[in-house]
Formats: C-alpha cells, structure tokens, sequence
C-alpha cells in the first residue's frame, strides 16, 4: 500500500478509481470519516484515501511562512493547502506546547518567499488537531 490518495466526498459517497487497474466504482461513506484503506474489487490492490469534503477545492502549498499572533508572538509555520476562505498549516511541537495559539484566537500569517499569496490577511483559528492547524479568513469588516 502506498502513499494516501485524496478523493472529492459529494452527498456522501466519492468516485474510487484503482491506481493498478483503472476501475471505477462510487462507494458511500459516513460524514465522520476522514481516511480509510480501499480493496479494489477488481484486482484486490488497497489503496489508503483521504477524503475531501469541501465545497470549495483547496490547493495544495508547502513553504515556511510565519504566524503572528495578537500579542505580537512570531512563530514559524509549514504551510500545507491554501483555499479562498482559508489555510491549513502544521506547527512545531515546541510551538504547540507552548500554547501560542488557541480555537478562537485572530492571527496574521506572512509568506516571504511569496508576499501576494496571503496578502495581509487576518485569520481566525477554526480547529487544531495535534500539529495540524486550520484557519479561516476574516472578511474585512470583522477585524477586532
């Protein structure tokens, strides 16, 4: 089995497609999954998936950036996908520890090596999940 493939989730079922064999089969799959292993009906190859359910397709982005909080905290980010309404981005477990951020909290978040791709921004943190952070963009009326 190989690295995780991502599938496109519609009304809760996605399109599997076999990498080996090329078959095409819809499955349906319950909202609170985010990953399972596949077994091709055809050819029996596994495939691990990785599903995608959002209306609005994310791109994918990898780079340092750094986050700045509202206190003023810079801290160094990895930047995974970029979407119109948001980021998703990992930080370092020592960052993590230290709480630098928390659900809730409105941050800004810098990309050197690509200005105009964040474009000065404010962001509010959506969700963590361990190293994992997703954020959504702040429409400009609702800055604090």
């Amino acid at each position: 089995m190989g690295r995780v493939k991502t599938f496109r989730v519609v009304n809760h079922r996605f399109q599997f497609k076999c990498d080996k064999c090329g078959t095409r089969k819809y499955i349906a799959i319950p909202t609170h999954l985010r990953q399972r292993s596949v077994r091709c009906h055809k050819c029996g190859e596994i495939v691990k998936c990785s599903f995608n359910r959002r209306a609005t397709l994310r791109e994918l982005q990898s780079g340092k950036a750094v986050l700045i909080t509202n206190s003023g905290k810079d801290v160094e980010i990895f930047l995974s996908d970029v979407s119109s309404k948001g980021i998703g981005f990992e930080m370092s477990i020592r960052a993590m520890r230290s709480r630098a951020i928390k659900i809730g909290d409105q941050i800004q978040v810098y990309c050197s090596w690509s200005p105009r791709l964040l474009s000065n921004s404010r962001y509010v943190v959506q969700n963590i999940r361990g190293q994992r952070v997703g954020v959504k963009r702040l429409e400009q009326g609702m800055f604090k």
